[in-house]
């Protein structure tokens, strides 16, 4: 399939801008085709965003489908072909609904708004009297009378652009959008049909397994090839400069032959371990920018009854998503064709272009579906390593990393210390607050996310430090959002403790944000924050957060068991706007909540002498099925506000709300993470 035939297929094309908000401009300066009406009647979509288990093919259906009054069934959304939708930076900041799926929405009210005129001038009836129905184009007051789209068409072959008055739904006017809805793609994912990457073969394949160096910084001093060519299927090994890969018929021969080879390495002496942190993120801090800077500290500090000091430290944590990287790439007439499971398609596109000398589009890449990615899966490598091997062995190859590849050679979420002082009066009010954060990372930006604080506070100052990283850093769920939430919302509590307050009504006194008010009273009345404790061990928590610009709060209850805890419930107000699909949201939120206990109890990335020490599920614990804790997620926006991120923003306050729940349960205050190795 390519865009070409398709379009020549086409009874109508919706032509418009990729997205509202971000990425506007298409590379070229043209428009590109975001709706499509077969001359069969068969509707596709085209987006640059990639399906990774968020959901984003079926919200879109859903969105599609309402707008045009058609069956979900009819929609098929087509994501992350290079060759087929157009220019999308990469599926990132919970942006999904709030930028493609809005202009989608608008690509079928345009559709919609086209067909009824042409029915109208074929019946020679006024438009306000046409409506669409299940598909078909129907008038008032004669229910005989009905068109389908392709007889509205009549073989003509229109395209139109979106106008700027495209008039979209009203919720009240909604047919599909804003009510629970089964995924369109459950039925292939239970019966394995979905192909994931790492599912991917083509005609002729080979397999190529890259030999990996001891430790990162590692240069190779010598190489002895002839037992690795000795594996039956053996193909090709290739080296160039200090990248050594193999090629086979079979996997397990690519695997059998790299083990063969003999290697020596050069290694780097100087290696700094997680034990050398957190003293080094401060000892190594670049530039520090300034987020925000209100008021005057000293005078602040000056009519403050009491300062507050504390110091707050994150680790290394592995994005460990379930499926390990996978490509395929091939060769022919000087183009390559990559299929990967990479959440940035076109950046992978930029990449092989650029690393092969080629124009970009002599370079089409495929995403397939993607086993999770949470931040990583962006930088091609599985790609780019099997289109050089491919293009060396002249066949298509193959290479799928194994788990303990992705735990060493994939990005991390960045290590972080943050030292935050306020100054509060005797009645709760927090009169000055100074934040200061190290991140290790290359980009500030990642660090600021999350940073400033959302309470009302006269005198301020938020400044954040770019580090060094002596691991491959990158980008993970909501960036450095969970990591500033974390050291904020654990400070809050130990006010509240300090003024002997309640951390709710602390929370409120300082808060006039209406939206963080409102999450943070219905979670707090949802979960029954003022009801008897139900034990000794038991401990209660609660934090607020804001990412993606969606708003919530969270309250946990936890039992703690000598060095365990068991998070047994949490109760989380959710504020995106308008909700387009109540289930896909409530997922992304339990999803988030889930994932973020394992950042705050158990997870981090031991490394010593250049390498992690802990790459495996059996060394690097994740939240298991019997970790998962009761969770109710409130949906409290209102439909009238646009849509905004839900793929991010319930991880930012989890961490924090469980280190509350656990001073609360025990008296000790953990500002460490992750948590149960601190645990007296």
């Amino acid at each position: 399939m390519n865009l070409r035939d398709l379009q020549q297929d086409a009874g109508l094309i919706v032509t418009g801008a990729p997205q509202m908000g971000q990425d506007a401009a298409v590379p070229g300066g043209t428009e590109a085709t975001l709706l499509l009406i077969s001359k069969q009647g068969e509707i596709y979509a085209f987006s640059g965003k990639v399906e990774y288990g968020q959901g984003i093919r079926n919200g879109l259906a859903l969105a599609i489908a309402d707008e045009l009054d058609t069956p979900i069934a009819s929609v098929r959304v087509i994501l992350g072909d290079t060759g087929l939708v157009p220019y999308d930076r990469g599926t990132t900041g919970s942006a999904s609904t709030r930028t493609i799926g809005l202009q989608l929405r608008r690509a079928a009210a345009t559709a919609r708004r086209t067909l009824l005129a042409l029915a109208s001038e074929r019946w020679g009836v006024p438009l306000a009297g046409l409506g669409i129905r299940e598909g078909r184009i129907v008038q008032a007051g004669e229910p005989g009378r009905s068109l389908s789209f392709v007889e509205a068409l009549q073989g003509r072959r229109l395209t139109v652009s979106i106008p700027e008055d495209a008039a979209l739904k009203s919720p009240g006017e909604f047919q599909v959008m804003g009510r629970d809805a089964h995924r369109i793609d459950a039925l292939a994912r239970v019966t394995g049909q979905a192909k994931y990457s790492r599912d991917i073969a083509v005609p002729g394949m080979l397999h190529g397994k890259v030999l990996r160096p001891p430790s990162y910084g590692a240069r190779l001093a010598r190489l002895e090839k002839a037992r690795a060519e000795r594996v039956p299927g053996f193909v090709a090994l290739v080296q160039e400069g200090d990248f050594v890969g193999v090629v086979a018929e079979s996997e397990e021969g690519a695997e059998q032959a790299v083990a063969s080879v003999y290697a020596r390495w050069d290694e780097e002496r100087e290696h700094p371990s997680d034990w050398d942190l957190p003293v080094q993120l401060k000892e190594r801090a670049k530039e520090l920018a300034v987020v925000r800077e209100t008021g005057s500290l000293e005078a602040g500090f000056a009519q403050a009854d009491r300062v507050i000091s504390g110091l707050y430290f994150v680790p290394y944590v592995a994005n460990a998503p379930m499926e390990p990287s996978a490509a395929v790439a091939s060769w022919e007439d000087g183009g390559l064709t990559v299929w990967s499971g990479d959440r940035s398609p076109f950046g992978v596109r930029a990449q092989m272009a650029q690393a092969f000398g080629l124009g970009e589009e002599r370079v089409r890449v495929i995403a397939s579906e993607i086993g999770g990615s949470f931040g990583t899966k962006g930088a091609g490598g599985a790609a780019y390593e099997a289109a050089r091997l491919a293009k060396a062995a002249g066949r298509p190859v193959r290479v799928a990393y194994s788990r303990q590849e992705e735990f060493i050679w994939g990005t991390v979420r960045p290590t972080a210390l943050i030292e935050i002082r306020s100054g509060v009066k005797a009645d709760g009010t927090i009169v000055a607050w100074e934040y200061t954060a190290y991140h290790a990372n290359e980009s500030e930006f990642r660090g600021m996310r999350g940073s400033d604080t959302p309470y009302s506070i006269p005198n301020v100052r938020v400044t954040v430090a770019r580090t060094e990283s002596p691991l491959r850093s990158g980008s993970y769920r909501s960036l450095g959002g969970a990591v500033n939430h974390f050291a904020r919302e654990v400070h809050m509590d130990e006010i509240a403790a300090a003024l002997e307050r309640d951390p709710v009504e602390l929370r409120l006194a300082n808060l006039e944000h209406p939206r963080l008010r409102r999450v943070l009273t219905q979670a707090a009345d949802k979960f029954g924050w003022g009801a008897p404790r139900r034990g000794l061990s038991v401990g209660r928590g609660v934090a607020i957060g804001y990412d993606a610009g969606s708003f919530l709060a969270e309250c946990v209850e936890l039992r703690v068991e000598g060095r365990e805890v068991k998070v047994e419930r949490v109760t989380a107000a959710f504020d995106g706007g308008l909700v387009l699909n109540p289930e896909g949201v409530r997922n992304q939120v339990e999803g988030s909540i889930v994932m973020g206990m394992g950042t705050a109890l158990w997870e981090t990335v031991e490394f010593g002498g250049g390498r992690p020490l802990n790459p495996s599920f059996s060394r690097y614990r994740v939240p298991r099925i019997t970790d998962a804790p009761q969770i109710e997620v409130l949906l409290v926006g209102d439909p009238e506000t646009p849509s905004t991120g839900a793929g991010e923003p319930g991880i930012v306050p989890i961490a924090a709300a469980i280190s509350n729940a656990v001073y609360d349960a025990t008296g000790v205050r953990i500002p460490e993470l992750p948590i149960v190795p601190h645990l007296p």
